[in-house]
């Protein structure tokens, strides 16, 4: 159906060439841009709209209000005017609206994803040896972790999409200078919470629903299972036990309809139950489980719908787009829903890589009209510019069984993923049990970065990490997507200038530079090579617009380590000078 609507799509603007004011070739104009009409028949044959005359697909469009008053059928047409189009037909077409418009959209808590075997958050699991030690809850990770929002869209259609949208808490700043200890600021959010809900520091993990996989809680949502043998738990809490020391006792229970969990969770559980103990140890310090997202919903709900730095809905190009206003007001939701679905990419600054324009008054030549029409009927096709579609360099499979399910990794010696592990023993950052996710970056210069790294690497796996991690500057979170293979990876946090991107290629290095700057940086690498800097002693860091290049040349006699960094990285005894740009370029 696809295929067919393309060739539809593709040979209606084949036939536009053909015009006759096309074969004349009077003028550019009439060569390069097509007509409003035009736009609008081939438009309306890709929908199968039928005109209510032969071939008056103008009359049709007009009458289903598709028209703005003042676009002209023999005109050109702009990239606003033909947005506003293109989105009224969408509204105007039952099988278009039901799917692209979503019927609900929501944030889905973490705990309500592992249940429901969408993705894991932490890990990596339990330790028997010590009762108190559960590595991978800690609290601060947890919480910084939460700005990765899992949303699901529902569709009329009956479809589902998962989108894994990382959008931080709004007035929460990593900048240097601005904390004494990495995890203050998270811990802000954590004692905001105590302050303003003082009883809902209480135990109280997501309960498990019917038709969901696995419980954060045995001993609570097992109800008490109906035990009739010795061979079997007595009690709630021998059951949680049985999850813990992953007995075969506990596939009877499996048999009934009982769920089950990972060993981690079930030993905070059983402690928590037959010991009646609430502090725990992480890596990095103790925490109590009641001021836990996992094993508090009230607090997860809070951390979940806390206020965001950018919208989650297509309002947010808004804030991308530095025209945004010059767009006439009749256009501006067109523009912005269209750049949700990727209909339309609004264009990267040749100056800044977080900095886009939409461009609304730009004419639309015949190349843009068949890539926009394409797009309308293939979603294949479209382009979100703040997402990216990656694969992942581990995933989870769930299994209703002993355990909730394989760990499965990518080995890139033997260049095939193995399963190690029980995914109760190991997790690392997310773990989604989606092979290929779509990640969303609300965050402008580490998107720019991100999508430099995926076009460097465009074959390789992606992992996204949580956890806390030592740098030249210090603790930081990481909170960054990492090339597994390759192992660079980009922190999520434009002002933290703590890690930066890590590239020996020049030839790589050069795609994470403003285009405007790129002359520059190649003259710049062919002056600052290794020999040049240890002879001058020199810790040389170059800004570029908003990228920031150090090049270290301590690691190695005879190259440079290009580390580029999303804003002034923390460098003692640095050299920093700034680039000038290309003066062609003017946005």
């Amino acid at each position: 159906m696809k295929k067919l609507l393309s060739f539809v799509v593709i040979l209606s603007l084949f036939l536009s060439f053909a015009s006759p004011a096309a074969q004349a070739g009077t003028t550019i104009a009439k060569i390069d841009y097509i007509t409003a009409g035009e736009f609008v028949t081939s438009l309306l044959m890709g929908a199968k709209v039928k005109p209510d005359k032969p071939l008056d697909y103008w009359g049709k469009a007009a009458k289903l209000g598709l028209i703005p008053a003042e676009v002209k059928k023999d005109k050109p047409l702009t990239r606003a005017q033909a947005s506003y189009i293109v989105w009224k037909l969408i509204n105007a077409v039952p099988e278009l609206k039901d799917k692209n418009i979503p019927i609900e959209v929501r944030r889905v808590p973490p705990t309500e994803a592992f249940m429901r075997g969408i993705c894991f958050f932490g890990g990596p699991g339990g330790e028997n040896s010590d009762i108190d030690y559960v590595p991978g809850y800690d609290i601060s990770d947890f919480i910084q972790g939460y700005q990765l929002l899992v949303m699901e869209y529902k569709y009329a259609d009956g479809t589902t999409q998962i989108k894994y949208v990382w959008d931080r808490y709004k007035g929460v700043s990593l900048a240097p200078g601005t904390y004494e200890y990495i995890n203050v600021p998270f811990r802000r959010i954590l004692d905001e919470f105590k302050k303003k809900y003082p009883d809902k520091i209480v135990y109280a993990p997501r309960p498990w629903q019917k038709g969901w996989m696995f419980s954060m809680d045995v001993v609570r949502d097992s109800k008490g299972a109906p035990f009739k043998s010795n061979e079997f738990p007595s009690n709630p809490v021998e059951y949680a036990e049985a999850v813990y020391t992953r007995g075969e006792r506990l596939k009877k229970f499996i048999e009934l309809g009982y769920p089950i969990t990972r060993g981690d969770i079930a030993q905070i559980n059983y402690y928590y139950y037959l010991r009646k103990q609430e502090i725990f140890k992480g890596y990095f310090g103790k925490y109590n489980i009641k001021e836990h997202p996992y094993f508090n919903m009230y607090l997860e709900d809070y951390l979940v719908n806390y206020p965001r730095k950018y919208p989650t809905d297509h309002t947010r190009f808004a804030y991308y787009c530095k025209d945004y206003s010059k767009i006439p007001q009749l256009y501006r939701e067109a523009m912005l829903r269209l750049a949700d679905l990727g209909i339309i990419t609004p264009e990267q600054s040749a100056l800044y890589i977080s900095v886009y324009y939409f461009n609304p008054a730009k004419m639309l030549t015949r190349a843009d009209a068949v890539q926009m029409i394409a797009r309308v009927f293939d979603k294949s096709k479209r382009d979100v510019l703040d997402e990216v579609r990656v694969k992942m360099y581990r995933y989870w499979i769930p299994q209703n069984e002993v355990g909730t399910g394989r760990f499965v990794s990518y080995d890139s010696q033997t260049k095939k993923f193995e399963s190690i592990f029980s995914a109760d023993q190991l997790s690392a950052g997310v773990t989604t049990t989606q092979k290929q996710i779509t990640i969303r970056i609300e965050e402008p210069v580490s998107l720019g970065l991100a999508k430099a790294m995926f076009k460097n690497y465009p074959n390789e796996y992606y992992i996204w990490l949580l956890l806390c991690q030592q740098t030249q500057a210090g603790s930081c979170y990481s909170s960054s997507l990492r090339c597994g293979n390759v192992i660079t990876e980009t922190l999520m946090y434009d002002e933290a200038g703590m890690t930066g991107i890590v590239e020996w290629d020049k030839n790589k290095a050069i795609n994470y530079i403003p285009v405007a700057y790129r002359d520059e940086f190649k003259k710049d690498v062919s002056t600052y090579t290794a020999k040049y800097l240890r002879s001058k002693q020199m810790w040389f860091v170059k800004q570029y617009g908003d990228v920031y290049v150090y090049y270290n040349c301590w690691l190695c006699d005879g190259y440079v380590r290009f580390e580029i960094y999303p804003s002034k990285p923390q460098i003692d005894g640095m050299t920093l000078q700034v680039a000038k740009p290309n003066p062609k370029y003017k946005q």
